[in-house]
């Protein structure tokens, strides 16, 4: 997933930014949480999402695409 702020990328185990994953998710090159499912991401994503100080009709669009944004990411990926 395209992160530009440097503040929100994970890291690898070497220390430097994750270009796939953000530290909500993944540091120190290990995922957070090893074992959520795909469907457990989502919902925790759109409810950060529905949380957040953006415009209502902006966290809609962003709640539509993030299920498709997460399947692009190497970890879903089967």
């Amino acid at each position: 997933m395209p992160i530009n702020d440097s503040s929100y990328k994970g890291t690898e185990a070497d220390g430097s930014f994750s270009v796939d994953y953000c530290i909500y998710c993944y540091m120190q090159g290990r995922f957070m949480q090893p074992n959520i499912s795909f469907d457990e991401m989502v919902k925790i994503g759109q409810k950060g999402l529905e949380a957040s100080a953006m415009p209502k009709f902006q966290k809609w669009i962003f709640k539509k695409l993030y299920p498709m944004q997460l399947k692009g990411l190497k970890r879903w990926k089967k």
